[in-house]
């Protein structure tokens, strides 16, 4: 019987602080919501914090989690705080720049043509590599090294150089046959690897990926370091992309598969394969995760809603995904979430596909990017772009606001 009684005194006790509990909790969100002049919404506020650039400056942007961000234009680089100061810059002089990232790194040039290339850091670190035969595409890995395809009379060649070794090139590759084309390469974040993907014409147009070995002690008893290929039958290769712990992924019109190259001498093991029955409209990676935006259907069976956003993880295993309802103008990462664009509309949703928040544009936008937070923003239009974050604004602002 005092057992009974105990139980039922000590059931009571937790119900009424159970009550005080969510009383308190009530309370602190009423506060957190209303100050007397009415309840707040959280809106993206401007910081006041911009950057202006001409309509053809050729600007682009790029931003690794950080409170700081790269603004590229054909005159130079600057690396601006998100309190607006610039913390570096440099000059340069190009007609219609590209810019390539990676991590903390940008990379620089003028492809389809130019011979020159920059490679920048967060940390103002920079240098210059210089080419004697005219740029086809480049690339630039995590720890900042550069992968260049130059164009010969009578092929191409590949060339990894890194802030060390501007002088020459670390890995030197000609590529002579009539038939073969390389589309994009990449080197893996510790220098070890390098993955080339080329368009072979030969008879059945197909890519091939090849891995290569960087290194001469690793290459010996290789031809030119190749020790693993893979080829993609009647698929071209878009995109090739070297994730954490040597594991690289590629992307062709038809499939994405993920490979792990190593630990082992001259190893290389497919993990998982995903087939695509869209088009790609946008992909992006993180070093441990990737999402993609699907495009067109070419299947009409399989296919799935245009504007469908998908989310992996670098082991193959689906974290989350959502439907944009309508075709995708843009796509970025960071922070374990993703901003994805269709016009003037833009929406934040975890790698798990719960939604964040959105915001709509009331111009058009080239770039969307998160800074420190998923809160804090860089949005470029086409002469601005400005430093926003997510704030609570009170009823009587935002009625002012609209």
């Amino acid at each position: 019987m005092q057992h009974d009684e105990r139980t039922t005194r000590t059931t009571k006790i937790f119900i009424i602080l159970a009550a005080v509990c969510l009383l308190i909790a009530g309370f602190i969100q009423f506060f957190l919501t209303w100050d007397g002049f009415g309840v707040r919404d959280m809106r993206m506020q401007s910081t006041g914090n911009a950057v202006t650039f001409g309509f053809e400056s050729s600007a682009a942007f790029h931003s690794n989690d950080a409170n700081s961000f790269f603004f590229m234009t054909a005159d130079g680089m600057r690396h601006i705080l998100t309190n607006g100061t610039t913390d570096w810059q440099r000059s340069f002089n190009f007609n219609r720049p590209v810019m390539v990232s990676n991590g903390n790194y940008v990379a620089v040039g003028e492809a389809s043509g130019g011979r020159v290339v920059y490679v920048f850091g967060n940390n103002s670190s920079f240098y210059r590599v210089d080419f004697e035969h005219p740029i086809l595409v480049f690339s630039v890995n995590e720890t900042g090294w550069l992968t260049t395809i130059v164009s010969y009379d009578n092929g191409f060649g590949v060339y990894v150089h890194n802030q060390q070794r501007t002088d020459r090139p670390l890995f030197n590759l000609p590529l002579r046959s009539p038939l073969i084309t390389p589309l994009t390469a990449q080197v893996s974040a510790d220098g070890r690897y390098i993955a080339i993907a080329m368009l072979d014409m030969d008879i059945v147009p197909r890519s091939i990926v090849q891995f290569r070995y960087i290194n001469a002690s690793d290459a010996r008893g290789t031809a030119d370091g190749l020790f693993a290929a893979e080829t993609f039958a009647r698929q071209t290769v878009t995109a090739v992309q070297f994730m954490d712990n040597n594991r690289v992924i590629v992307a062709t019109t038809g499939q994405i598969s993920g490979f792990q190259l190593g630990p082992a001498h001259a190893t290389k093991q497919e993990l998982w394969t995903i087939s695509l029955y869209n088009q790609l409209s946008h992909i992006e990676f993180t070093q441990t995760h990737f999402a993609f935006i699907t495009g067109d259907k070419v299947h009409e069976v399989y296919a799935e809603d245009v504007g469908t956003v998908k989310m992996f993880h670098v082991d193959g295993t689906p974290t989350g995904y959502f439907s944009l309802g309508r075709r995708a103008t843009h796509l970025s990462m960071g922070h374990n979430a993703l901003i994805a664009g269709t016009d003037r509309i833009f929406n934040a949703f975890d790698l798990r596909g719960q939604h964040l928040w959105e915001y709509i544009t009331l111009h058009d936008t080239r770039d969307f990017l998160f800074l420190e937070n998923t809160n804090t923003v860089l949005v470029a239009g086409n002469t601005r772009a400005d430093v926003r974050q997510r704030r609570a604004v009170r009823e009587d602002l935002m009625a002012q606001q609209q």
